[in-house]
């Protein structure tokens, strides 16, 4: 291992948890972003991850830029969830060949079939490891003993969060680990005026309504059913208030169309499919209010949702659930608006006084992008990204010596 080599001309093998190309959900914008920064720092990546919810069954490479190279092993979405497990194997054999010339690998802690390849080879070739901390797993399918072990081998550990910190250090005794919060490309999470008009267009939505909107996953953790409620009540006195929905229903989420039928809401509430992440911002474009409304529980407690910052940077009033690391992005009334987690009433409250309030309002959307700018852009993350990776490398060489 040459501990002398510039950031430009090291190579990393970046075993990921989802699809570069997938929706723009949870894991799957974290594996975007962290291949954003890499490449920003002048690391050449060989992506090698899985898409379960693929549309086709097989293998595929492609050579993105000179800096970047992806592998996928596609499983189809209907694919019974033991059948997709043996990913692991094509998986495996394509990280070996990657990681034997490559000076550094990175993976997620809690994805399994991403991990345990990670640290094996990782322990076979003698490379410096990297493991990325953004959740804790609620369903306990792989023991925790597992995740320890593989934390524990880690030369660093990425957090997202203050809370997955402390975790790693307690639960994992991880001794060396960084903050790395979600971070997104400032560029791409702007607000399009030409996208805006169409996709309104396409919407059928008039000039003069306001869209409160949200996009992500419909888990119960989310908290979608809380908005609606907020919604319903607001929608009685605003006529031309109305609600965007985007993402997919998938096993064990709330099923959102069937609430909103029961609600006696499809005339007020759009649904919208989830969306590939770079068509994402064309959409937030599109809405006037954005809203999280995640509900007060463990995995919301740790976790520091990309969709914050995403949403901030849109340069629109935001309304989050003061939960978790939301509450270390947003400042109440200055760059955002908190609500109690799972309280209709107060998000009810904070919806109302944006329409009410549209100037603030503007003024605090403004400040918000601001926030995002200073401390969650690529740009505010780079230096912390350098230094990690400079220091483990050099660690690495130290143990060798």
């Amino acid at each position: 291992m040459d501990t002398n080599k510039k950031l430009n001309e090291l190579k990393m093998t970046y075993i990921g948890q989802a699809d570069l190309y997938g929706t723009g959900a949870g894991g799957g914008a974290r594996v975007k972003n962290m291949v954003g920064l890499f490449k920003r720092v002048g690391v050449k990546i060989h992506l090698i991850t899985y898409s379960f919810y693929s549309d086709k069954f097989g293998i595929e490479h492609k050579k993105i830029d000179q800096s970047l190279e992806t592998t996928t092993v596609h499983t189809p979405k209907n694919l019974p969830r033991l059948l997709k497990a043996f990913a692991i194997f094509p998986l495996f054999f394509y990280a070996w060949k990657s990681c034997k010339n490559n000076d550094v690998i990175f993976s997620d802690i809690t994805a399994t079939l991403s991990s345990v390849p990670a640290i094996i080879l990782g322990q076979i070739f003698n490379k410096p490891i990297i493991l990325d901390n953004i959740d804790i797993k609620l369903v306990k399918v792989v023991p925790d003993a597992i995740n320890k072990c593989v934390a524990k081998n880690a030369d660093m550990v990425f957090a997202i969060s203050y809370y997955l910190i402390e975790f790693a250090r307690q639960n994992y005794d991880c001794k060396n680990v960084v903050y790395v919060p979600n971070c997104i490309d400032i560029n791409c999470f702007k607000i399009d005026l030409k996208a805006r008009e169409k996709i309104r267009e396409e919407l059928g939505i008039g000039e003069d309504a306001i869209v409160i909107g949200y996009a992500g996953a419909f888990m119960y953790w989310e908290g979608v059913p809380v908005l609606l409620q907020a919604f319903m009540n607001l929608a009685k006195k605003y006529s031309n208030l109305k609600l965007a929905i985007m993402g997919r229903i998938i096993a064990g989420c709330d099923n959102v169309p069937k609430i909103v039928g029961d609600m006696d809401l499809k005339n007020d509430v759009i649904l919208i499919p989830s969306q590939p992440h770079e068509e994402v911002p064309k959409f937030l474009s599109a809405f006037d209010i954005l809203c999280c409304p995640k509900i007060d529980c463990e995995i919301n407690r740790a976790a520091n949702p990309v969709k914050v910052p995403e949403y901030l940077s849109m340069g629109l009033p935001t309304v989050c659930s003061a939960v978790g690391g939301i509450t270390d992005t947003i400042e109440d009334g200055v760059d955002g608006l908190l609500v109690k987690p799972g309280d209709v009433k107060d998000l009810e409250e904070k919806l109302e006084w944006v329409i009410q309030n549209p100037e603030h309002a503007k003024e605090i959307g403004e400040n918000g992008r601001k926030k995002v700018v200073k401390k969650y852009s690529y740009e505010a993350i780079e230096d912390t990204i350098k230094h990690a990776i400079s220091a483990v490398i050099a660690r690495k060489w130290k143990k060798m010596t």
